[in-house]
Formats: structure tokens, C-alpha cells, sequence
């Protein structure tokens, strides 16, 4: 893997930024490089966060069941400072696909996790 490679790391740090970007292109040099190696649409798509299909499907499976459950129970701790109904909607809003709310609801779910843990300790 060469953006584990140490060495290859400290040479690209090396580079002029006239390497990185070019004509508003970022990775200009990299990009360079692997164009005989990935298709265009690989090349020229928007920057996107490490293994997002993995965590995403895994998100959107867990909505069936637990995570699901955690943010529809009346019980939930965030419901303390949240309004349940709002909350209610992002989820139903997600799950018929009108809108993508799976950032919005991994907070959420992030935030009751953590309310949980402070009240157990205390």
C-alpha cells in the first residue's frame, strides 16, 4: 500500500504545491499517475470518507432493529433535551428514502449512546 509507505509519504510531502494542484485540480500528480491504472469515474469523483459503503450499509441495516428501537423509545435519555416527534420524522424521512438523513441519525444514536454511559457513571 503505498500511502502506508513511509518513504513514499515523506518524498510526496517533499513536492511543490505546482505537483498537488494544478488548474484548480486537486491531487493533480496523483491523479496523473494512476490514470492508466483506474477508470475515469474513479478518477474524477468527489472525495468521499474511508470505507463509507461499509459503515453506511451496516448503518442502514442496524436501522431494522436496535438502533432503530434506541431512537423510538420514549424512554431514550436524549429525549431529556430533544423533542421526540422531529427525531421521529428523520428516522421514518430516511427509511422511505425522501431524504438521506444517516449523518443526522448516527448522531443521534452517538448522543444517546454517550447520555447512557454519563448517567451509568454517575
Amino acid at each position: 500500500m503505498p500511502y502506508l509507505d513511509r518513504t513514499v509519504v515523506e518524498y510526496v510531502q517533499c513536492l511543490g504545491a505546482s505537483l498537488k494542484i494544478r488548474r484548480g485540480t486537486q491531487k493533480w500528480l496523483h491523479r496523473r499517475v494512476c490514470q492508466k491504472l483506474l477508470p475515469p469515474v474513479v478518477l474524477h469523483r468527489k472525495k468521499r470518507g474511508f470505507a463509507v459503503n461499509v459503515v453506511d450499509g451496516w448503518f442502514n441495516s442496524s436501522l431494522q432493529g436496535p438502533l432503530s428501537d434506541l431512537l423510538l423509545d420514549g424512554c431514550s435519555r436524549m429525549y431529556e433535551v430533544l423533542a421526540p416527534g422531529p427525531v421521529q420524522k428523520l428516522l421514518a424521512d430516511h427509511r422511505s428514502g425522501r431524504q438521506d438523513n444517516h449523518k443526522l441519525l448516527f448522531s443521534l444514536v452517538m448522543f444517546e449512546q454517550w447520555l447512557r454511559g454519563v448517567r451509568s457513571r454517575a
